[in-house]
């Protein structure tokens, strides 16, 4: 008897080892990236090299799924790590994989904007330099009900249109936008949640921008 309930123990365990293995994220955030730009590779220079990766995929999504400001705010899950990815569990990484794998597709309207300073994922370049945006439902929204999306260097090129100028000119007219890019977890400013932005979850980076002019959808 004892050495029958010693097997089942045994074969339990085995079990459990598979699923929490077969439960590993698998995807690769390198496979959307075309990799170096400007002399700085996917991986940036310091910080999180996982969290560099994924802000540099300047490949889009081949497909994009909607969702509202508040799913992202409310609905997902909010209580990740907010440490360097190096040092999370698997059922985390699972649980961010299952969303950041995702293209995604937002209505709203753009709060502010401001061209950030050298970060790593740019490998702390003084010139090729992310935009940072604040995405609500609402115009009248506060940051703090927002989520921050973001516009990587490496899509400049593409979208020559895409300036400080521009995009505060959206802002200050209220215009209503689509927004489609990557979803990502950016555990790097557990300070500000709950401040100036309302959950880690971004959108980084954005691939279109579209605005609605005249019933129509445009791209910018």
């Amino acid at each position: 008897m004892v050495r029958l309930v010693s097997r089942c123990l045994a074969l339990v365990l085995v079990l459990g080892l598979h699923s929490r293995l077969s439960a590993q994220c698998s995807y690769d955030p390198t496979q959307h990236s075309t990799g170096q730009f400007k002399g700085c590779p996917q991986k940036g220079k310091g910080g999180d090299s996982s969290l560099n990766r994924l802000k540099n995929r300047d490949k889009p999504p081949a497909t994009y799924v909607s969702y509202a400001v508040s799913q992202i705010v409310s609905d997902f899950p909010q209580d990740l790590p907010t440490t360097k990815r190096a040092a999370w569990d698997e059922a985390d990484l699972q649980d961010a994989c299952t969303y950041e794998e995702q293209g995604v597709t937002v209505v709203g309207y753009l709060l502010n904007v401001k061209h950030e300073g050298p970060e790593a994922c740019n490998c702390r370049d003084s010139v090729q330099r992310d935009f940072h945006i604040w995405l609500a439902a609402r115009s009248s929204d506060t940051r703090d009900k927002s989520v921050v999306i973001e516009i990587s260097p490496r899509l400049l090129a593409a979208h020559p249109s895409w300036n400080l100028t521009t995009i505060g000119n959206l802002v200050h007219q209220k215009r209503k936008v689509r927004i489609s890019g990557w979803l990502m977890w950016d555990e790097e400013h557990d300070h500000e949640v709950g401040k100036t932005r309302g959950t880690h979850w971004e959108i980084h980076p954005i691939h279109k921008i579209e605005t609605f002019v005249n019933a129509h959808w445009t791209e910018f």
